[in-house]
C-alpha cells in the first residue's frame, strides 16, 4: 500500500469527466454542477462526444481529445465501454487517478463482467494510475471543493473528520446525518471504495492516518480481504488517531446479505469483534452511534480517565443514561469527594437526589440555569471526575437557549469533556445550536448520549499508548514444529500423544502418560504414575474417543485399569471395525477445579485465532466464549477471560477458592504462540483444561492438521 499514489485522486489539479451530460437525471451531470457550483480549485474537462458544452463549459468528443492537463478520470458511461476509456488515459501519460462510477462489473458475478473489471484493473496497473471502483460515488475533499458524489443534500462543510464506506448509500447517509446536527458537522474526506478493483478500503484507512487535516477517522464496513493487515494498519493508526468502524454482518442474515452485496466475506462476528478490541478500533451498532462518536471525538477535549458524571434534571433519562454507562466496562461512575456532595446540596433544591449511588445527581425539575451552571462547575472542579454528562428537558418556563449559556459558560472554562442531552424537538433546537456552536456535543437521547461519552473513553484509552506485541511472534518468525511438519507431509492429524509432546515443547506443563499395547502394559503404566488414571484410545481414526466408548476415567485399581483396558479395545473394535488402534494413553485423573476450552481455529480474514470458554458439555451449551487474534499478550489474555461467564467461576463463588487465572492467561498466550507458529495446524481443542488454585492441567488434547 502506498498512500501518497492517492494524492492525485483526492488532490488533483485537474478532472476530466467522461460521460458529461446536460441531462440533470444523470449522475455524471450532477458530478459537474457540484464541481462548478463548489468552485472546485482546479480545471474541468467534460467529454462526451454527443455534446458540446456542458453546463456552459467545452465538452470534448473523446478523453484524447483533451488539450490540457488531466490528472483525475471521473468515468460515468455504460461499463462496457470503460475499458477504452482506460487505454486512452494511459496513452495520453498525464492521468495519475481514475473514478469509476460506472456499475456493471465483478459485483454482478457474470463471468464476462469478471473479465472486464480485470481488463480495467491490468490497464490502469501497466500505466501506473490509480483507480477507485468500479460502482462507486467515489470522493469528497472538502479542502479543494471536489466532488464525484451524488449524495442528496450534501453540504461541503470543513472539518477533521475522515469518512470511508463500502456502500454509496450509506455514506451518503451518513453526510445527510452530519449536516442534520444541531451545528451541520464539517468533514475533511470522504471515500467510498465500491468493488475495489485496485484502491482497498485499507488504503484509504492509510490515506486518511498521513493526512493531517483528518483527526478522526470513521466508516461503514461490510468485509476485508486481509484482516491482519487491518489490524496492523489499525495498531498504528489508533494510537495517533481514532478509528470508529460500523462493521456489519453481525448476524448470520447480516452475513449472508453482505456477501450478496460486495462479494466480500463477513467473517465470524465474534472474531472481528475480537481484532477491533486487540487493535483499537472503536466498533458502533448503527449510523447515528458513527456520527455521534465522530462529532464528541472532533468536538470534547480528550478526556483523562473513565470516572463518569451524570446530572440530570429528568429522572429517567438520566436512569436510561445509566443503564448504558453501566452496561460497559469501559466506564465507571465518579466517586465525588464529601466536600463535592457537601456544595452540591447547598446549591440544589431541596427535593434534588445527590449520589444515589455516587456519581449520579438528580436536579430534579425544580432546578433553573442557576443551578444547572453551579452544579455543572462543581462537579468539574471534583479531581475524581474525568467526564460529564448533562441530561435535561428544560420545562416550558425555562427556556433551553437560557439553561444552555449558563452551562457553556461554565464548561468552556474546564479541559474536560461535557456532553450535553437536550430531548431531540423544536423546542431544543436553538439551546443545541448554542451549545455546538461553542464546541459543546449534544444529543438528541440520553442513551446515544451515554454511548458517545462511552466511545470517548474507549478511543481516548488507546492514543499514545506504546507499542504492541501484536506482532511480535511473526517479526520473528516461526518454525514449524517437526511433528506437525511430518504430520502434514503425511497428510494426517496429530495422535493425542503427539499433541501433548508438541505442547510440552511450547512450555505447557502436561501431565505425565505413556501409550501402552496390553493390559499388563496398561496395569504397570497405572501403578508407575499413580491412582487414580485415565485409560483413552489411540488412533489415526477416532477423534471425538467418547463417542466410541474410548475413554475410562477415575480407575482406581490394578483390577480396574486391566477391565477397562479390554472394555476400551472391545468398544473401539465394535463401533469403528476399521480403526487402526495405536494403543491406549494412561494419563492421571484429576479431580476439582474449574473446566474450561481452549482452541484455535484458523480464519479466512484474520488467520490463527485463539477461543476460551467454559468446557466439557458447556461450551455446547451456553457458546460462552471469547476470541483473540494470535499472538496477544498476557493482558489481552486476562481481558479475554474477563469477557465470559467462566470468568465468575474462576474468581469463586459462594465460599469456592479462586483458581490460578494467571497461570491460564499464560496458557492462552503460549497456545497463541503455537498457532502462528505452526500454520498446518488448522483446528486444535484443549477440552477440557481443568484450572485448579494453582496451575491447570490439561485433561483431553485434539490436533488437526490442514491436508
Amino acid at each position: 500500500m502506498n498512500a501518497e499514489s492517492l494524492q492525485p485522486i483526492f488532490y488533483p489539479r485537474s478532472v476530466a469527466i467522461v460521460g458529461a451530460s446536460n441531462n440533470p437525471d444523470k449522475a455524471s451531470h450532477q458530478f459537474l454542477k457540484t464541481l462548478i457550483e463548489e468552485r472546485f480549485t482546479g480545471d474541468i474537462f467534460p467529454v462526451n462526444p454527443r455534446e458540446t458544452k456542458v453546463l456552459g463549459l467545452d465538452c470534448y468528443p473523446s478523453l484524447k481529445d483533451v488539450s490540457g492537463y488531466v490528472e483525475l478520470v471521473v468515468i460515468a458511461i455504460p461499463a462496457p465501454g470503460v475499458p477504452e476509456v482506460m487505454r486512452q488515459a494511459a496513452e495520453r501519460g498525464d492521468v495519475k487517478g481514475a473514478i469509476i462510477v460506472s456499475a456493471g462489473f465483478a459485483e454482478t458475478a457474470i463471468p464476462e463482467r469478471v473479465k472486464l473489471e480485470k481488463e480495467v484493473v491490468a490497464i490502469a496497473r501497466s500505466a501506473g494510475i490509480r483507480v477507485i471502483g468500479p460502482n462507486c460515488n467515489g470522493v469528497i475533499n472538502t479542502e479543494n471543493r471536489l466532488s464525484t458524489s451524488f449524495a442528496p443534500g450534501l453540504q461541503m462543510i470543513p472539518g477533521n473528520i475522515g469518512f470511508f464506506t463500502q456502500s454509496g448509500a450509506t455514506g451518503g447517509s451518513i453526510l445527510m446525518l452530519t449536516a442534520a446536527q444541531p451545528k451541520p458537522l464539517g468533514f475533511s474526506k470522504w471515500a467510498h471504495v465500491g468493488n475495489m478493483c485496485d484502491v482497498t478500503n485499507l488504503e484509504i484507512l492509510e490515506y486518511y492516518a498521513s493526512d493531517p487535516s483528518v483527526k478522526v477517522i470513521a466508516g461503514y464496513m461490510e468485509g476485508v480481504r486481509d484482516g491482519r493487515e487491518l489490524m496492523r494498519l489499525a495498531e498504528k493508526i489508533t494510537r495517533k488517531k481514532p478509528l470508529l468502524v460500523l462493521k456489519v454482518g453481525r448476524t448470520e442474515v447480516g452475513s449472508r446479505a453482505t456477501l450478496s452485496h460486495t462479494g466480500t466475506l463477513a467473517g465470524s462476528d465474534k472474531i472481528y469483534d475480537a481484532a477491533f478490541t486487540q487493535s483499537g478500533i472503536v466498533r458502533v451498532d448503527k449510523l447515528e452511534e458513527l456520527v455521534d462518536s465522530a462529532k464528541v471525538l472532533v468536538m470534547a477535549p480528550p478526556p483523562r480517565g473513565n470516572r463518569v458524571c451524570i446530572l440530570t434534571e429528568a429522572g429517567g433519562l438520566g436512569i436510561i443514561a445509566m443503564d448504558e454507562v453501566g452496561s460497559d466496562p469501559a466506564v465507571r461512575l465518579a466517586s465525588l469527594t464529601p466536600e463535592t456532595q457537601k456544595a452540591l446540596a447547598e446549591v440544589l433544591p431541596p427535593m434534588a437526589m445527590i449520589c444515589k449511588p455516587n456519581g449520579y445527581i438528580d436536579m430534579t425539575a425544580a432546578a433553573m440555569e442557576r443551578e444547572h451552571a453551579e452544579a455543572l462547575r462543581l462537579v468539574l472542579e471534583d479531581p475524581n471526575v474525568d467526564a460529564v454528562l448533562l441530561i435535561g428537558l428544560p420545562p416550558t418556563f425555562l427556556p433551553a437557549e437560557r439553561v444552555a449559556q449558563a452551562i457553556a459558560a461554565v464548561a468552556k472554562k474546564y479541559d474536560k469533556p461535557v456532553l450535553v442531552c437536550f430531548m431531540t424537538g423544536k423546542a431544543m433546537e436553538d439551546g443545541r445550536r448554542y451549545l455546538e456552536e461553542r464546541g459543546i456535543p449534544t444529543f438528541d437521547t440520553p442513551d446515544r448520549a451515554a454511548r458517545a461519552l462511552i466511545n470517548l473513553i474507549k478511543a481516548g484509552n488507546r492514543l499514545n499508548t506504546g507499542n504492541s506485541n501484536l506482532s511480535a511472534v511473526e517479526k520473528q518468525g516461526y518454525t514449524p514444529h517437526p511433528l506437525v511438519t511430518q504430520a502434514s507431509r503425511e497428510g494426517r492429524n496429530l495422535l493425542e500423544p503427539e499433541a501433548i509432546e508438541v505442547l510440552r515443547d511450547y512450555g505447557i506443563k502436561m501431565q505425565p502418560g505413556r501409550i501402552t499395547h496390553s493390559r499388563e502394559e496398561a496395569v504397570r503404566c497405572a501403578q508407575e504414575i499413580g491412582y487414580p488414571v485415565v485409560l483413552k484410545i489411540v488412533s489415526q481414526q477416532i477423534v471425538h474417543k467418547s463417542d466410541y466408548g474410548g475413554v475410562k476415567l477415575n480407575l482406581q485399581t490394578a483390577e480396574e485399569v486391566g477391565r477397562a483396558y479390554e472394555e476400551l479395545i472391545a468398544s473401539v473394535q465394535a463401533k469403528a471395525p476399521t480403526a487402526e488402534i495405536k494403543g491406549v494413553l494412561v494419563t492421571p485423573f484429576v479431580s476439582g477445579g474449574t473446566e474450561v476450552i481452549i482452541g484455535v481455529l484458523r480464519d479466512n480474514q484474520f488467520g490463527p485465532v485463539v477461543m476460551f470458554g467454559l468446557g466439557g458439555i458447556f461450551v455446547e451449551v451456553f457458546k460462552d466464549v471469547s476470541f483473540r487474534v494470535a499472538p496477544f499478550s498476557r493482558e489481552e489474555a486476562l481481558s479475554m477471560i474477563a469477557e465470559t461467564k467462566a470468568y465468575t467461576l474462576l474468581k469463586g463463588i459462594r465460599g469456592g477458592q479462586p483458581k490460578d487465572i494467571t497461570a491460564l492467561a499464560d496458557l492462552l498466550v503460549k497456545i497463541g504462540e503455537l498457532a502462528i507458529s505452526n500454520p498446518q495446524v488448522k483446528e486444535m481443542d484443549l477440552n477440557p483444561v481443568a484450572v485448579l488454585e494453582e496451575g491447570f492441567a490439561v485433561l483431553d488434547v485434539r490436533m488437526i492438521i490442514k491436508g
